[in-house]
């Protein structure tokens, strides 16, 4: 009787477990705080085509692990979402692109996760650019200046997230990576969608 008892608690523990590694669910208040910097340049009344809907957007990420993950997915669903075009993930970035490209760069997140308090401080870098060549992000995230293009028909957009966050309640781990990765696909998209209007 004892050793059911014994199998019958293990197993509830392994589920109960499972549930906090494996679902998406997260009851929890939060306190997320980040310092943003989004430099959008070359801003026109007409969307070049290169940037008009419907077009393909090559997103490249750079970083590991499932934060990077939940924000591909995320970013997917919100661009689609939006409007602005086809998302098509690349593995690796290239020189220049065929299509308007978006390069993402996660910092690692550091989390401290547990199932009823987590906490993360961690950075992203965006960047687009209509003409698909993404070379202008290194010159920007030196020296925090807009870099213009002397063909005003391109557009280009690079933004900074510092993000900071510590949530209690119930949380799960893959609801809290994309609870974090929901906020930063918003702000992106947010970004972008001065070159998507309508």
């Amino acid at each position: 009787m004892k050793n059911k008892r014994l199998w019958v608690l293990l197993g509830v523990i392994v589920l109960v477990v499972s549930a906090f590694w494996l679902l998406k669910f997260r009851a929890a208040v939060t306190n997320l705080q980040a310092s943003k910097l989004v430099i959008t340049t070359n801003v026109v009344d007409e969307v070049p085509s290169s940037a008009r809907q419907n077009g393909k957007i090559s997103t490249v990420f750079v970083g590991e692990g499932p934060l990077v993950r939940a924000l591909q997915r995320a970013l997917e669903e919100k661009i689609d979402r939006a409007g602005m075009g086809e998302f098509e993930l690349v593995k690796e970035r290239d020189p220049i692109f065929p299509n308007p490209v978006l390069v993402v760069k996660v910092g690692n997140p550091g989390p401290l996760w547990t199932p009823l308090f987590a906490v993360s401080k961690f950075s992203v870098h965006a960047g687009y650019a209509s003409n698909g060549d993404s070379s202008f992000m290194e010159a920007v995230e030196e020296t925090h200046t807009s870099i213009g293009s002397p063909d005003p028909k391109i557009l280009t957009m690079y933004a900074e997230y510092e993000v900071n966050d510590h949530s209690w309640g119930v949380i799960s781990r893959p609801g809290y990576y994309q609870y974090l990765a929901d906020y930063l696909a918003q702000e992106i998209v947010g970004a972008l969608q001065v070159f998507y209007p309508g």
